[in-house]
């Protein structure tokens, strides 16, 4: 990773190295990052993935990891950090975002400007970028309601895509294999901010209500048809299953929470053994909506 390390240094690309995994998602699990890279712009970005292709460099684009799991083992590429690329304007009712705003920023800042739509995201742990890329979603409410178009890079070009040509889907941003996003545009509506905090506060307590406090990757299974997850695990009795630091939660058994020094593999160990016994139980096999990096 010298080599790497050099050319980062020569393109004045912001880095840190020996990165802990468990501070890169949510969960907080995992090895060592060995180099965690932060562009300060799409043209830096653009430089540093040419870079990655001419020398075969091993790469990956990480949020905030709310829905990712880091290897044990460590990670021996470059994780991309798209932070800086997180401004925000407003035009009429349109908002364009960077794909590095977190979602909860962009929650209230829809509020300050009196724009209602993205009230759903003020709880969501994630960035724009890999909301986008998911279809993120909560409580009825979710990114293709209002997604406009999104600016990517794929093959070292900048293009912009409709939302229409997105073919979104449950929890499926539909953004083509290998593209970046960069950015994405929003059309809201107008509203008034104290009716917009309101509703903003009674998501935030249906939350709390129905999911578990503390770390978490969120759903580790999507959702059969129209039937969440959840109904499926409940089956089985195992809610409150504890694997070394990672316990299957008693509030919505359709999260794994870290209860202290869980380790990746904890995760996936108990998951496995959920899978296994919705399929015995109901004859369904659960599909991860929790992503694991290889290392």
């Amino acid at each position: 990773m010298r080599r790497v390390k050099r050319e980062l240094d020569r393109l004045g690309v912001l880095l840190r190295t020996d990165v802990a995994g468990a501070s890169l998602t949510t969960f907080g699990s995992g090895g060592e990052a060995a180099v965690v890279a932060y562009p300060k712009s799409v043209s830096e970005l653009k430089a540093l993935l040419l870079f990655f292709e001419k020398e075969g460099v091993r790469y990956r684009v990480l949020g905030a990891g709310s829905n990712v799991l880091f290897p044990d083992e460590g990670y021996r590429g470059v994780i991309l950090r798209l932070d800086s690329l997180n401004a925000f304007s407003v035009v009429g009712s349109s908002v364009t975002v960077g794909a590095g705003l977190p979602m909860p920023v962009f929650a209230r800042k829809c509020r300050e400007a009196r724009l209602s739509g993205a009230e759903y995201a003020e709880g969501i742990p994630g960035k724009i970028g890999g909301a986008v890329c998911m279809n993120a979603a909560a409580f009825g409410m979710g990114v293709s309601d209002s997604l406009r178009s999104v600016d990517i890079l794929l093959d070292g070009e900048k293009m912009t895509l409709p939302s229409s040509a997105l073919k979104m889907e449950y929890h499926r941003g539909g953004i083509p294999a290998g593209a970046l996003v960069l950015s994405a545009v929003f059309d809201l509506q107008e509203g008034e901010e104290g009716h917009i905090a309101e509703k903003m506060r009674e998501l935030a307590r249906k939350r709390a209500a129905t999911q578990p406090f503390g770390r978490s990757a969120g759903s580790v299974f999507r959702r059969v048809g129209e039937k969440p997850a959840a109904l499926y695990i409940e089956e089985t009795g195992l809610k409150g299953r504890v694997v070394g630091g990672a316990e299957l939660s008693t509030k919505h058994c359709n999260f794994i929470v870290n209860r202290g020094g869980a380790k990746t593999e904890d995760f996936f160990v108990l998951a496995e053994e959920v899978r296994r016994a919705v399929k015995e139980r109901t004859g369904v096999t659960l599909e991860y909506e929790t992503e694991r990096i290889l290392c």
